[in-house]
């Protein structure tokens, strides 16, 4: 890494209470973590390694869970609704952490927003801070944990290209991990391309040399990822073909790198994943068609 652009920060007596990891997992929301990853932090975990997660956003800019949760129609949900919304799954993200042998420390949330990542990536120092839509909030936040900005530099961080990627630089430095994770730049959920991008552009800043991987979300409609359909820990991942396309898009198949999970790995997953209640409500096949023999995982360009 280039040191010598955190030079600024000694004496500061910043970072606090974060320390070296052996595996760094970003998501872009709660929950992707679990689908794309639990097994290779339950398995870090019990060797005894340090695993630490970061959220990118809080969740929040997902309507149909909030008329689940609150029982009232899309148009009838207002900010302090989304904020609640928000509340809710940094607690889900907490519970189902536990259930992995996670603690709430190895946990970082930004507080960035989403539906409206991608934007935040788009935005230039010229522009104004991204509004997002459904909070009305234009700066980091944490509705039950602190964002991240505030818990280090006293103060939100607008949502701005510079702000989201300077926050992601700083805790690679901070962490210096072994392995990163990070969804795919073929994720067809905005979020989740935004989220690769920015990891891959902190990485590339920092001269980073430790390992970097990727897995998938989304690729395709909801119904053609992941595939095969359904609860299958005793089946891997398979590709398809789907409307012409072979699923999953626009990466290599087989993925290069396949790790196995036992019978009660997968458990222990899905047991996790449950605690993610309020997007179980909406989408519960699609969850559940993450519980299969195996997490597989890309290795993305490096510039």
């Amino acid at each position: 890494m280039n040191l010598d652009k955190w030079d600024g920060m000694r004496g500061t007596g910043w970072p606090l209470r974060l320390c070296p990891v052996d595996i760094l997992v970003f998501a872009p929301h709660p929950d992707d973590e679990i689908l794309g990853a639990a097994g290779i932090m339950m398995e870090a975990v019990a060797c005894g390694k340090r695993v630490h997660v970061v959220f990118f956003t809080n969740g929040d800019g997902y309507p149909e869970a909030a008329t689940r949760l609150f029982n009232k129609p899309p148009e009838a949900l207002g900010p302090a609704d989304y904020w609640e919304l928000a509340r809710i799954r940094q607690q889900e993200a907490t519970t189902a952490a536990a259930r992995i042998g996670l603690r709430p420390q190895d946990l970082t949330f930004l507080g960035y927003p989403d539906a409206g990542l991608d934007r935040v990536f788009a935005t230039t120092r010229e522009m104004p801070p991204f509004q997002q839509r459904f909070t009305e909030r234009q700066a980091t936040y944490g509705a039950l944990v602190p964002d991240f900005h505030t818990q280090r530099y006293g103060c939100p961080a607008p949502y701005r290209h510079a702000c989201a990627l300077g926050d992601t630089k700083a805790l690679i430095y901070a962490l210096q991990p072994k392995e990163i994770y990070v969804t795919d730049a073929a994720d067809t959920h905005l979020d989740h391309a935004a989220a690769h991008a920015f990891v891959m552009e902190a990485v590339t800043q920092l001269h980073y040399q430790g390992a970097v991987y990727t897995y998938l979300i989304h690729s395709g409609v909801e119904t053609q990822w992941p595939w095969p359909r359904g609860i299958t820990p005793e089946q891997p991942f398979e590709a398809h073909w789907a409307d012409g396309h072979r699923i999953p898009m626009h990466v290599s198949w087989p993925p290069p790198i396949r790790r196995p999970l036992s019978m009660g790995q997968a458990y222990c997953k899905w047991q996790a994943m449950l605690a993610y209640r309020s997007q179980i409500a909406v989408e519960p096949e699609f969850l559940q068609s993450f519980i299969k023999c195996e997490e597989i995982f890309w290795l993305p360009k490096r510039l």
